[in-house]
């Protein structure tokens, strides 16, 4: 009997502890317009585990810090911004280079760039990136230049931004 109730007490605690339990799916993305440069500089920062979560759905024997297959990585992460993220300025999308990756401490950061030849009149941004995994992702979008600075979240149900009057 004291085993069943040992065995009833740590089952309810294991149970209870989940419920409890409560990760917070977000990421962040700096976009800061550079008009000395005619760049827009793109800093991405998500969780290593929910990265390495998504590349696994292409290749199961993906891992992140320590890198399995540096360039596949690479490859993968690539692949995934191109599906989920998309910027148009003034009305026309356009692509951005891959630049890389580095790790601070629990967080990939990934570093993306658009060359510009004139200046942005309006941006549209739009950031799927892990929805297909987490129902309740959030995406935070810092959008900076020289005089102007905001912030958008994103989410599932609202998944882009537009961005004008940027002086």
């Amino acid at each position: 009997m004291i085993q069943l109730f040992i065995s009833f007490s740590f089952l309810f605690s294991i149970l209870n502890s989940s419920l409890i339990e409560h990760k917070f799916y977000v990421s962040t993305m700096t976009m800061e317009y550079k008009t000395e440069k005619k760049s827009l500089q793109i800093t991405t920062q998500l969780f290593i585990d929910d990265v390495e979560l998504l590349l696994q759905q292409k290749d199961p024997s993906i891992r992140l810090f320590p890198d399995s297959n540096p360039s596949e990585i690479d490859r993968l992460l690539e692949l995934e911004f191109n599906n989920a993220l998309q910027i148009h300025i003034d009305q026309k999308q356009l692509k951005y280079d891959y630049v890389g990756r580095e790790y601070k401490n629990d967080v990939i950061q990934c570093y993306l760039e658009i060359e510009l030849l004139n200046p942005i009149q309006k941006l549209k941004v739009s950031n799927k990136m892990l929805f297909n995994l987490f129902y309740d992702q959030q995406n935070i979008i810092h959008f900076k230049n020289k005089t102007f600075r905001k912030s958008f979240l994103l989410r599932s149900d609202n998944d882009s931004v537009e961005i004008s009057n940027m002086e």
